[in-house]
């Protein structure tokens, strides 16, 4: 009786061992699991504007003033909030060589614009996969319009003339737009905005090294866009 008493209390004691092991182990792997399902998610975003436009034979619509060509936004655990992180951008340089028997003009025009922006949004979904979304954006921006002409007289003289036009500032203000989800991955979008900019304009011109301010000056303006560009998102 003795002996089936401590085999009955050791095989008890080894079932509770057991079972506490279990739950040890089973605790980080359901953490984990859960971990998997509520990962943040990631969002890419292309602006597909100028695509559609040149498709429908509209050749005029540029990009340049639009405040983002590629956006990077990280999605909360519920994905009804997200960071968002924006760029555009372009670099444009052409050459020019005209010339005869008593000289030659070299002419090099150089464009150059990047704009950065950083912001916080909050959606809100409606029915039939449509959403709505808010929040507000901070934005810088850095143009330039570089013109330079080199000329060669037949005696060896060389004659450079530069004009340079600088804009460079930033911006502050709230976008809100509507969205529609075509699925889990796939969402189209437009959006309206309105900024507090300030700008710094800057142009000067120069003979052979010597500078003359032609424009210096500081602007404070506000900006409403209306939903005038389609954006296309991934979400991973």
């Amino acid at each position: 009786m003795k002996k089936k008493f401590c085999g009955s209390l050791l095989a008890i004691l080894l079932t509770a061992n057991a079972v506490k092991a279990q739950d040890t182990i089973g605790v980080p792997l359901l953490e984990s699991a859960s971990a998997t399902v509520h990962a943040p998610k990631w969002e890419i975003t292309s602006n597909v504007t100028l695509a559609l436009s040149r498709f429908s034979g509209n050749v005029t619509r540029n990009l340049n003033d639009d405040p983002y060509l590629l956006m990077v936004r990280k999605l909360n655990n519920n994905g009804q909030s997200a960071w968002r992180y924006g760029l555009n951008g372009f670099r444009r340089k052409s050459e020019d060589v005209t010339g005869g028997f008593q000289g030659s003009t070299t002419r090099t025009s150089e464009e150059n614009s990047v704009s950065l922006v950083i912001g916080r949004e909050w959606r809100h979904d409606l029915a039939m996969g449509f959403y709505t979304y808010w929040g507000i954006d901070a934005r810088g921006l850095f143009r330039q319009n570089l013109a330079t002409s080199v000329q060669f007289d037949g005696f060896s003289g060389r004659t450079e003339i530069v004009t340079d036009a600088k804009e460079y500032g930033g911006s502050f203000g709230c976008i809100g737009g509507i969205g529609y989800k075509f699925n889990d991955r796939m969402i189209v979008y437009t959006e309206s905005l309105i900024y507090g900019q300030y700008l710094r304009t800057d142009r000067q011109f120069s003979v052979n090294g010597i500078a003359t301010p032609l424009e210096q000056k500081n602007t404070i303006s506000v900006l409403p866009m209306v939903p005038v560009a389609l954006f296309l998102s991934i979400q991973f």
